[in-house]
Protein backbone atom coordinates (compact mmCIF):
# COMPACT_ATOMS: atom_id res chain seq x y z
CA UNK A 1 0.00 0.00 0.00
CA UNK A 2 2.72 2.20 1.41
CA UNK A 3 5.72 2.78 -1.25
CA UNK A 4 8.79 4.72 1.03
CA UNK A 5 10.22 6.00 -2.33
CA UNK A 6 10.91 9.41 -3.25
CA UNK A 7 7.52 11.24 -5.05
CA UNK A 8 7.88 14.42 -6.71
CA UNK A 9 5.54 16.31 -8.90
CA UNK A 10 4.60 19.98 -10.23
CA UNK A 11 2.24 21.64 -7.49
CA UNK A 12 0.42 24.59 -9.17
CA UNK A 13 -2.05 24.89 -11.58
CA UNK A 14 -0.79 24.19 -15.71
CA UNK A 15 -0.61 27.51 -17.68
CA UNK A 16 1.93 30.65 -16.99
CA UNK A 17 1.67 31.78 -13.49
CA UNK A 18 4.21 34.17 -11.50
CA UNK A 19 5.61 31.24 -9.52
CA UNK A 20 5.74 27.35 -10.27
CA UNK A 21 5.98 24.99 -7.29
CA UNK A 22 7.28 21.78 -7.73
CA UNK A 23 7.35 19.32 -4.58
CA UNK A 24 9.01 16.26 -3.41
CA UNK A 25 8.09 14.08 -0.44
CA UNK A 26 10.43 10.79 0.62
CA UNK A 27 13.74 9.43 2.02
CA UNK A 28 16.01 11.57 -0.24
CA UNK A 29 14.03 14.49 0.00
CA UNK A 30 17.53 16.40 0.99
CA UNK A 31 19.91 14.62 -0.81
CA UNK A 32 17.77 16.15 -4.38
CA UNK A 33 18.08 19.32 -2.69
CA UNK A 34 21.50 19.27 -2.39
CA UNK A 35 21.66 18.31 -5.70
CA UNK A 36 18.97 20.24 -7.46
CA UNK A 37 19.67 23.48 -5.78
CA UNK A 38 22.56 25.66 -5.85
CA UNK A 39 22.18 27.89 -2.82
CA UNK A 40 23.54 31.84 -2.74
CA UNK A 41 25.00 31.18 0.48
CA UNK A 42 26.39 28.05 0.98
CA UNK A 43 25.92 26.33 4.72
CA UNK A 44 23.72 23.66 6.40
CA UNK A 45 20.49 22.81 5.58
CA UNK A 46 17.91 23.87 8.08
CA UNK A 47 14.26 22.51 8.67
CA UNK A 48 11.50 24.92 7.79
CA UNK A 49 13.93 27.43 6.28
CA UNK A 50 13.61 29.49 3.05
CA UNK A 51 16.62 29.74 0.64
CA UNK A 52 17.63 32.06 -2.26
CA UNK A 53 19.60 30.20 -5.09
CA UNK A 54 20.10 28.58 -8.59
CA UNK A 55 18.23 25.68 -9.94
CA UNK A 56 19.77 22.97 -11.77
CA UNK A 57 19.01 20.62 -14.36
CA UNK A 58 20.34 17.07 -14.59
CA UNK A 59 23.78 17.78 -15.92
CA UNK A 60 23.95 20.86 -13.51
CA UNK A 61 23.13 23.60 -15.96
CA UNK A 62 21.42 26.47 -14.16
CA UNK A 63 17.81 26.58 -14.92
CA UNK A 64 16.51 29.48 -13.02
CA UNK A 65 17.35 31.60 -9.65
CA UNK A 66 14.67 30.72 -7.44
CA UNK A 67 13.94 29.40 -3.88
CA UNK A 68 14.25 26.15 -2.03
CA UNK A 69 12.89 24.77 1.48
CA UNK A 70 13.04 21.96 3.14
CA UNK A 71 10.92 20.69 5.69
CA UNK A 72 12.12 17.40 7.54
CA UNK A 73 9.92 14.57 9.44
CA UNK A 74 7.72 14.68 11.12
CA UNK A 75 6.79 18.70 10.94
CA UNK A 76 5.88 18.44 7.11
CA UNK A 77 2.25 17.76 5.00
CA UNK A 78 2.92 14.10 4.43
CA UNK A 79 4.81 13.56 7.59
CA UNK A 80 8.12 12.47 5.34
CA UNK A 81 10.88 14.89 4.28
CA UNK A 82 9.24 17.63 2.20
CA UNK A 83 11.33 19.83 -0.69
CA UNK A 84 9.49 22.59 -2.35
CA UNK A 85 11.10 24.30 -4.90
CA UNK A 86 9.50 27.79 -6.32
CA UNK A 87 10.49 28.91 -9.80
CA UNK A 88 9.06 31.26 -12.09
CA UNK A 89 6.11 30.38 -13.59
CA UNK A 90 6.50 29.42 -17.42
CA UNK A 91 4.92 25.72 -18.01
CA UNK A 92 8.49 24.84 -20.02
CA UNK A 93 10.77 25.81 -16.94
CA UNK A 94 8.59 23.90 -14.12
CA UNK A 95 8.36 20.79 -16.46
CA UNK A 96 12.03 21.41 -16.75
CA UNK A 97 12.41 21.56 -12.56
CA UNK A 98 10.42 18.77 -12.21
CA UNK A 99 12.65 16.52 -15.00
CA UNK A 100 16.00 17.17 -12.70
CA UNK A 101 14.20 15.90 -9.89
CA UNK A 102 13.13 12.73 -11.52
CA UNK A 103 16.28 12.58 -13.15
CA UNK A 104 17.96 12.65 -9.47
CA UNK A 105 15.89 9.39 -8.76
CA UNK A 106 12.76 10.51 -7.61
CA UNK A 107 9.29 8.93 -9.42
CA UNK A 108 6.37 10.92 -10.74
CA UNK A 109 3.86 11.06 -7.80
CA UNK A 110 0.32 9.49 -8.63
CA UNK A 111 -2.71 11.99 -8.19
CA UNK A 112 -3.53 12.10 -4.48
CA UNK A 113 -0.27 10.61 -3.17
CA UNK A 114 1.35 13.50 -1.48
CA UNK A 115 -2.16 13.78 0.56
CA UNK A 116 -2.30 9.95 0.13
CA UNK A 117 1.16 10.05 2.79
CA UNK A 118 -0.37 12.43 4.53
CA UNK A 119 -3.16 10.11 5.99
CA UNK A 120 -0.91 7.26 6.15
CA UNK A 121 1.32 8.53 8.61
CA UNK A 122 -1.59 9.95 10.52
CA UNK A 123 -1.14 13.73 9.77
CA UNK A 124 -5.07 13.62 8.27
CA UNK A 125 -7.66 11.20 8.87
CA UNK A 126 -9.63 10.47 5.76
CA UNK A 127 -12.39 12.94 6.26
CA UNK A 128 -9.89 15.66 6.48
CA UNK A 129 -8.25 14.12 3.36
CA UNK A 130 -11.51 14.31 1.21
CA UNK A 131 -11.79 17.70 2.55
CA UNK A 132 -8.49 19.00 1.06
CA UNK A 133 -9.50 18.08 -2.62
CA UNK A 134 -13.20 19.69 -2.00
CA UNK A 135 -11.43 22.55 -1.17
CA UNK A 136 -9.45 22.55 -4.27
CA UNK A 137 -12.14 22.51 -6.01
CA UNK A 138 -14.64 24.55 -4.29
CA UNK A 139 -16.78 26.82 -7.05
CA UNK A 140 -18.67 29.30 -4.21
CA UNK A 141 -17.53 30.31 -0.51
CA UNK A 142 -19.89 28.12 1.00
CA UNK A 143 -18.39 25.17 -0.72
CA UNK A 144 -14.72 26.52 0.14
CA UNK A 145 -16.24 27.37 3.89
CA UNK A 146 -17.43 23.81 4.67
CA UNK A 147 -14.41 22.36 3.75
CA UNK A 148 -12.16 24.08 4.91
CA UNK A 149 -14.52 22.97 8.06
CA UNK A 150 -13.84 19.50 7.71
CA UNK A 151 -10.28 19.86 7.01
CA UNK A 152 -9.94 21.38 10.35
CA UNK A 153 -11.64 18.19 11.78
CA UNK A 154 -14.71 19.17 12.55
CA UNK A 155 -16.37 16.19 11.69
CA UNK A 156 -13.87 13.95 12.81
CA UNK A 157 -14.35 15.25 16.02
CA UNK A 158 -18.13 15.32 16.60
CA UNK A 159 -17.79 11.67 15.19
CA UNK A 160 -15.12 11.05 17.53
CA UNK A 161 -17.53 12.05 20.34
CA UNK A 162 -20.32 9.54 19.00
CA UNK A 163 -17.76 6.66 18.89
CA UNK A 164 -16.51 7.71 22.17
CA UNK A 165 -20.27 7.06 23.33
CA UNK A 166 -21.03 3.78 21.50
CA UNK A 167 -17.86 2.49 23.31
CA UNK A 168 -18.93 2.99 26.06
CA UNK A 169 -22.31 1.39 25.47
CA UNK A 170 -20.74 -1.50 23.61
CA UNK A 171 -18.06 -1.93 26.89
CA UNK A 172 -21.35 -2.02 29.03
CA UNK A 173 -22.73 -5.06 27.54
CA UNK A 174 -19.07 -6.76 27.02
CA UNK A 175 -19.25 -6.77 30.58
CA UNK A 176 -22.44 -8.31 31.01
CA UNK A 177 -21.48 -11.25 28.85
CA UNK A 178 -17.88 -11.61 30.55
CA UNK A 179 -19.41 -11.26 33.79
CA UNK A 180 -22.68 -12.99 33.14
CA UNK A 181 -22.00 -15.34 36.51
CA UNK A 182 -22.07 -12.16 38.73
CA UNK A 183 -25.74 -11.39 37.10
CA UNK A 184 -24.42 -7.37 36.23
CA UNK A 185 -27.41 -6.87 33.97
CA UNK A 186 -28.56 -4.64 31.58
CA UNK A 187 -30.86 -1.38 31.96
CA UNK A 188 -32.29 -1.56 29.19
CA UNK A 189 -34.46 1.78 29.05
CA UNK A 190 -30.92 3.68 30.14
CA UNK A 191 -28.99 2.17 27.11
CA UNK A 192 -31.75 2.37 24.69
CA UNK A 193 -32.25 5.75 25.46
CA UNK A 194 -28.43 6.66 25.14
CA UNK A 195 -28.42 4.38 21.58
CA UNK A 196 -31.41 6.31 20.62
CA UNK A 197 -29.50 9.39 21.33
CA UNK A 198 -27.09 8.61 19.56
CA UNK A 199 -29.17 7.37 16.28
CA UNK A 200 -30.96 11.38 15.95
CA UNK A 201 -27.51 12.37 16.11
CA UNK A 202 -26.53 10.08 13.20
CA UNK A 203 -29.92 11.08 11.53
CA UNK A 204 -29.26 14.78 11.89
CA UNK A 205 -26.05 14.31 10.64
CA UNK A 206 -27.11 12.70 7.42
CA UNK A 207 -29.80 15.64 6.85
CA UNK A 208 -26.92 17.79 6.02
CA UNK A 209 -25.43 15.83 2.82
CA UNK A 210 -28.92 17.17 0.85
CA UNK A 211 -27.02 20.44 1.09
CA UNK A 212 -23.05 19.20 0.93
CA UNK A 213 -23.77 16.99 -1.96
CA UNK A 214 -24.81 20.10 -4.03
CA UNK A 215 -21.81 22.44 -2.58
CA UNK A 216 -19.42 19.48 -3.67
CA UNK A 217 -20.88 18.90 -6.85
CA UNK A 218 -23.02 21.81 -8.28
CA UNK A 219 -26.21 21.95 -9.60
CA UNK A 220 -27.13 21.48 -13.58
CA UNK A 221 -30.24 24.09 -13.92
CA UNK A 222 -32.12 24.04 -17.20
CA UNK A 223 -34.28 27.15 -18.63
CA UNK A 224 -37.06 25.95 -21.17
CA UNK A 225 -40.14 27.36 -21.99
CA UNK A 226 -41.71 28.41 -25.83
CA UNK A 227 -39.77 30.72 -27.62
CA UNK A 228 -39.97 34.19 -26.81
CA UNK A 229 -41.13 33.89 -23.03
CA UNK A 230 -37.87 35.36 -22.28
CA UNK A 231 -35.60 32.75 -20.79
CA UNK A 232 -31.79 34.22 -22.62
CA UNK A 233 -33.67 37.16 -20.81
CA UNK A 234 -33.84 34.87 -17.19
CA UNK A 235 -30.47 33.98 -18.23
CA UNK A 236 -28.78 37.27 -18.25
CA UNK A 237 -30.35 38.77 -15.33
CA UNK A 238 -29.88 35.68 -12.89
CA UNK A 239 -25.79 36.09 -14.01
CA UNK A 240 -26.13 39.79 -13.52
CA UNK A 241 -24.62 39.89 -17.19
CA UNK A 242 -25.44 39.83 -20.78
CA UNK A 243 -24.25 36.38 -21.72
CA UNK A 244 -27.08 35.57 -24.37
CA UNK A 245 -28.47 37.47 -27.40
CA UNK A 246 -31.87 38.83 -26.83
CA UNK A 247 -34.45 39.72 -29.46
CA UNK A 248 -37.76 39.92 -30.07
CA UNK A 249 -37.03 37.31 -33.03
CA UNK A 250 -38.46 34.07 -32.24
CA UNK A 251 -35.96 31.08 -32.68
CA UNK A 252 -32.99 33.26 -31.75
CA UNK A 253 -31.12 30.32 -29.37
CA UNK A 254 -30.23 27.82 -31.45
CA UNK A 255 -27.67 26.10 -29.31
CA UNK A 256 -27.29 25.37 -25.67
CA UNK A 257 -25.73 27.91 -23.34
CA UNK A 258 -24.01 27.18 -20.18
CA UNK A 259 -22.88 29.46 -17.58
CA UNK A 260 -21.85 29.56 -13.81
CA UNK A 261 -23.70 31.09 -11.10
CA UNK A 262 -23.84 31.11 -7.04
CA UNK A 263 -26.78 30.57 -5.83
CA UNK A 264 -26.87 31.39 -2.12
CA UNK A 265 -23.63 29.14 -2.03
CA UNK A 266 -24.54 26.62 -4.21
CA UNK A 267 -22.47 26.44 -7.45
CA UNK A 268 -25.12 26.24 -10.39
CA UNK A 269 -24.59 25.47 -14.16
CA UNK A 270 -27.50 27.37 -16.16
CA UNK A 271 -28.20 26.94 -19.57
CA UNK A 272 -30.09 28.11 -21.71
CA UNK A 273 -31.76 26.14 -24.52
CA UNK A 274 -33.66 26.48 -27.63
CA UNK A 275 -37.30 27.66 -27.49
CA UNK A 276 -39.67 24.46 -27.54
CA UNK A 277 -41.63 24.52 -30.61
CA UNK A 278 -42.59 22.60 -33.68
CA UNK A 279 -40.51 24.23 -36.69
CA UNK A 280 -39.69 24.14 -40.40
CA UNK A 281 -36.22 24.81 -40.12
CA UNK A 282 -34.16 22.00 -39.45
CA UNK A 283 -31.47 23.96 -37.10
CA UNK A 284 -34.01 25.02 -35.08
CA UNK A 285 -35.57 21.37 -34.71
CA UNK A 286 -31.64 20.08 -33.97
CA UNK A 287 -31.96 23.05 -31.41
CA UNK A 288 -35.17 22.26 -29.97
CA UNK A 289 -34.16 18.61 -29.75
CA UNK A 290 -31.15 19.41 -27.25
CA UNK A 291 -33.69 21.39 -25.19
CA UNK A 292 -35.38 18.80 -24.27
CA UNK A 293 -32.04 16.94 -23.99
CA UNK A 294 -30.91 19.51 -21.73
CA UNK A 295 -33.67 19.12 -19.37
CA UNK A 296 -34.14 15.37 -19.25
CA UNK A 297 -30.82 15.52 -17.53
CA UNK A 298 -31.26 18.59 -15.59
CA UNK A 299 -31.38 18.46 -11.84
CA UNK A 300 -33.79 21.28 -11.82
CA UNK A 301 -35.99 22.41 -14.78
CA UNK A 302 -37.39 26.11 -15.02
CA UNK A 303 -39.88 26.72 -16.98
CA UNK A 304 -40.60 30.25 -18.22
CA UNK A 305 -44.29 31.55 -18.62
CA UNK A 306 -45.04 35.01 -20.26
CA UNK A 307 -47.81 36.40 -18.18
CA UNK A 308 -47.77 38.92 -20.67
CA UNK A 309 -49.65 37.32 -23.52
CA UNK A 310 -52.34 34.36 -23.12
CA UNK A 311 -52.02 31.66 -21.47
CA UNK A 312 -52.65 29.33 -24.71
CA UNK A 313 -51.04 25.95 -23.86
CA UNK A 314 -47.69 27.02 -22.12
CA UNK A 315 -48.36 25.27 -18.88
CA UNK A 316 -48.73 21.86 -21.56
CA UNK A 317 -44.48 22.20 -20.89
CA UNK A 318 -44.52 21.30 -17.08
CA UNK A 319 -43.87 18.41 -15.93
CA UNK A 320 -43.51 16.84 -12.32
CA UNK A 321 -41.03 18.27 -10.41
CA UNK A 322 -40.07 21.43 -12.61
CA UNK A 323 -40.60 25.19 -11.14
CA UNK A 324 -42.89 27.76 -13.16
CA UNK A 325 -41.38 31.04 -13.72
CA UNK A 326 -44.08 33.41 -14.45
CA UNK A 327 -42.17 35.96 -16.17
CA UNK A 328 -42.89 39.75 -17.42
CA UNK A 329 -44.46 41.00 -13.99
CA UNK A 330 -43.87 44.48 -14.49
CA UNK A 331 -46.39 44.24 -18.08
CA UNK A 332 -50.02 43.87 -17.87
CA UNK A 333 -50.95 40.61 -17.41
CA UNK A 334 -52.97 38.51 -19.86
CA UNK A 335 -53.94 35.50 -17.57
CA UNK A 336 -56.84 35.18 -15.64
CA UNK A 337 -56.59 35.08 -11.67
CA UNK A 338 -57.78 31.34 -11.89
CA UNK A 339 -55.26 30.42 -14.54
CA UNK A 340 -52.29 31.55 -12.41
CA UNK A 341 -53.83 29.83 -8.66
CA UNK A 342 -54.03 26.36 -11.15
CA UNK A 343 -50.65 26.71 -11.89
CA UNK A 344 -49.11 27.97 -8.64
CA UNK A 345 -51.54 25.10 -7.22
CA UNK A 346 -49.47 22.42 -8.93
CA UNK A 347 -46.31 23.41 -9.11
CA UNK A 348 -44.08 25.78 -7.32
CA UNK A 349 -44.38 29.76 -8.81
CA UNK A 350 -42.41 31.84 -8.68
CA UNK A 351 -43.34 35.34 -10.24
CA UNK A 352 -40.42 37.07 -11.90
CA UNK A 353 -39.04 40.08 -14.78
CA UNK A 354 -36.49 39.38 -16.08
CA UNK A 355 -35.54 42.68 -17.51
CA UNK A 356 -36.56 44.78 -14.31
CA UNK A 357 -35.38 42.75 -12.38
CA UNK A 358 -37.76 41.30 -9.68
CA UNK A 359 -38.07 38.03 -7.93
CA UNK A 360 -34.64 36.40 -9.00
CA UNK A 361 -33.50 35.78 -5.28
CA UNK A 362 -36.84 34.19 -4.33
CA UNK A 363 -36.15 31.74 -7.53
CA UNK A 364 -32.77 31.37 -6.18
CA UNK A 365 -34.04 30.13 -3.24
CA UNK A 366 -37.00 27.98 -4.97
CA UNK A 367 -34.56 26.07 -6.44
CA UNK A 368 -31.89 25.76 -3.73
CA UNK A 369 -35.18 24.04 -1.65
CA UNK A 370 -36.03 22.07 -4.87
CA UNK A 371 -32.66 20.66 -4.63
CA UNK A 372 -31.69 20.06 -1.30
CA UNK A 373 -31.45 21.26 2.24
CA UNK A 374 -30.33 24.41 3.93
CA UNK A 375 -27.16 24.44 5.64
CA UNK A 376 -27.10 24.53 8.94
CA UNK A 377 -24.32 26.02 11.79
CA UNK A 378 -24.93 23.55 14.15
CA UNK A 379 -23.69 20.73 12.70
CA UNK A 380 -20.80 19.63 10.41
CA UNK A 381 -22.08 18.70 6.96
CA UNK A 382 -21.03 15.97 4.78
CA UNK A 383 -20.19 15.69 1.27
CA UNK A 384 -19.23 12.69 0.24
CA UNK A 385 -21.29 10.00 -0.86
CA UNK A 386 -18.44 7.53 0.73
CA UNK A 387 -19.33 9.69 4.02
CA UNK A 388 -23.21 9.64 3.44
CA UNK A 389 -23.39 5.73 2.80
CA UNK A 390 -20.81 5.01 5.97
CA UNK A 391 -23.10 7.12 8.10
CA UNK A 392 -26.32 5.16 6.59
CA UNK A 393 -25.12 2.14 7.79
CA UNK A 394 -24.29 2.80 10.99
CA UNK A 395 -28.35 3.90 11.26
CA UNK A 396 -29.19 0.83 10.32
CA UNK A 397 -26.90 -0.84 12.38
CA UNK A 398 -28.46 1.38 15.27
CA UNK A 399 -31.56 0.51 14.26
CA UNK A 400 -31.33 -3.47 14.73
CA UNK A 401 -29.11 -2.93 17.61
CA UNK A 402 -32.48 -1.26 19.42
CA UNK A 403 -34.68 -3.91 18.08
CA UNK A 404 -32.95 -6.42 19.62
CA UNK A 405 -32.36 -4.85 22.84
CA UNK A 406 -36.04 -4.28 23.36
CA UNK A 407 -36.86 -8.01 22.01
CA UNK A 408 -34.70 -8.57 25.25
CA UNK A 409 -32.28 -10.98 22.96
CA UNK A 410 -28.75 -11.83 24.75
CA UNK A 411 -26.46 -8.83 25.06
CA UNK A 412 -23.54 -10.33 22.47
CA UNK A 413 -26.26 -10.05 19.63
CA UNK A 414 -26.78 -6.50 20.80
CA UNK A 415 -23.38 -5.91 20.73
CA UNK A 416 -22.42 -7.51 17.32
CA UNK A 417 -25.20 -4.31 16.30
CA UNK A 418 -22.70 -1.85 17.97
CA UNK A 419 -19.26 -2.84 16.36
CA UNK A 420 -21.04 -2.70 13.32
CA UNK A 421 -21.65 0.69 14.17
CA UNK A 422 -18.54 1.30 15.14
CA UNK A 423 -16.83 -0.02 12.37
CA UNK A 424 -19.01 2.11 10.12
CA UNK A 425 -18.51 5.64 12.07
CA UNK A 426 -14.23 4.24 11.73
CA UNK A 427 -15.04 4.08 7.94
CA UNK A 428 -15.58 8.05 7.46
CA UNK A 429 -12.60 8.95 9.11
CA UNK A 430 -10.36 5.88 7.49
CA UNK A 431 -10.17 4.05 11.44
CA UNK A 432 -11.48 0.98 9.88
CA UNK A 433 -10.73 1.36 6.47
CA UNK A 434 -9.42 -0.76 2.68
CA UNK A 435 -6.89 -0.45 0.02
CA UNK A 436 -10.19 0.04 -2.48
CA UNK A 437 -11.20 2.16 -0.80
CA UNK A 438 -8.27 4.79 -0.42
CA UNK A 439 -7.59 4.05 -3.94
CA UNK A 440 -11.14 5.11 -4.63
CA UNK A 441 -10.82 8.47 -2.20
CA UNK A 442 -7.14 9.49 -3.39
CA UNK A 443 -7.47 8.70 -7.63
CA UNK A 444 -10.01 11.48 -7.65
CA UNK A 445 -7.39 14.45 -6.54
CA UNK A 446 -5.38 16.32 -8.90
CA UNK A 447 -1.47 15.24 -9.01
CA UNK A 448 0.94 17.33 -6.80
CA UNK A 449 -1.74 17.13 -3.77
Amino acid sequence: MYESDTIAAIATPAGPGSIGVVRASGPTAEHLARGVFQRHRPGAWLSHRLYGGRILAGDGTPLDDGLAVLMRAPRSYTGEDVLELQCHGSPVLVQRVLQSLLSRGARPARPGEFTQRAFLNGKLDLAQAEAVADLITARTGDAASVAADQLFGRLSAHLGDLRTELIRAKGHLEACIDFSEEDLGVDVAELAADLDRVRTNVGALLRTYARGRLLRNGLHVAITGRPNVGKSSLLNALLGSERAIVTEQPGTTRDIIEESADFDGIPVVLADTAGLRDSDDAVERIGVERARRVAAAADVVLVVLDTARPLAGQETLLEDGSIAVLNKIDLPTAWRPEEIAAIEARHPAVRVSATVPRGLDALRQVVIRRAGGALTDQLPTLTSARQHDALVKVEVSLTHALGALREGLPPDLVAVDLQAALDHVGAVTGLVTSEDVLDAVFREFCIGK
